[in-house]
């Protein structure tokens, strides 16, 4: 796919990973309509540089974490930009809660907003481009610790292993029109809570040895979005992390 004037709703696209997803696509020359929760100040600071680029971008505030919300996004930014070939599920939460500690609540937020949101936007807007015959192009962003035995950030896990099956299974329902993918982060950009331990911890268990940049991600986003022959993968980016295990 030609990515030029096609427009893309990046989620999450405010802060670290999902900016610079929207960055390059807008490099690519994609107007972006760039969702955020909170961050309201470094979406309009992202919005400038994509504008600077000379590629419109709108602002669009949703929780996730509420289903009419999402669904109402879904909506208003078909509305504002007639079509929307190309969906980045990028937003996330990442909370660190061990398997005894676990509350309903603790289960229910990541399954809302790591799952259920890009699953509903995907029948908002990956259903508006196959119902039209038209191209689209769906990525979403997994994680390496979907197929990884973390207990201590289980309900995480649960919920990005369901955004593979969700790839898998969107993909199928949408061809031949739109082609669905994932891509998998290993240790970039570690959360800001994580200790110097922790990180060292991590890249022990990595066959690089260093963190990847947010821009790996954004690069591998736009690889898939370009492809024309490639749907139901999940391309992992972790420096070699999964192959280490644990």
């Amino acid at each position: 796919m030609n990515l030029k004037n096609q427009p893309a709703l990046v989620t999450g696209g405010a802060i670290r990973i999902g900016k610079a997803i929207a960055l390059e696509l807008a490099k690519a020359g994609c107007p972006i309509a760039l969702h955020y929760r909170k961050s309201r100040a470094e979406a309009l600071a992202t919005q400038r540089q994509i504008l600077d680029l000379g590629v419109d971008c709108g602002l669009y505030r949703a929780d996730l974490s509420k289903a009419a919300a999402v669904r109402a996004l879904g909506r208003k930014v078909l509305k504002d930009f007639g079509s929307v070939p190309i969906l980045v599920n990028s937003a996330a939460i990442f909370p660190r809660v061990p398997l005894e500690k676990a509350k309903v609540a603790d289960f229910d937020l990541p399954y809302q907003v790591n799952l259920r949101a890009p699953a509903l936007l995907t029948q908002v807007l990956g259903l508006a481009q196959f119902k039209r015959k038209r191209p689209g192009r769906i990525i979403n962003i997994a994680d390496v610790g979907a197929g990884l035995a973390w207990p201590g950030y289980l309900p995480y896990s649960l919920s990005k292993a369901g955004v593979l099956q969700l790839t898998r299974a969107s993909a199928a329902a949408l061809a031949p029109y739109v082609l669905v993918n994932s891509v998998s982060p290993g240790p970039i950009l570690m959360p800001d809570k994580h200790s110097k331990a922790q990180l060292a911890s991590s890249l022990k268990r990595s066959l690089l040895k260093k963190l990847g940049g947010a821009e790996e991600i954004a690069r591998a986003v736009r690889f898939l979005a370009e492809s024309d022959f490639i749907t139901g993968t999940d391309l992992v980016v972790d420096g070699g992390r999964k192959l280490v295990g644990g």
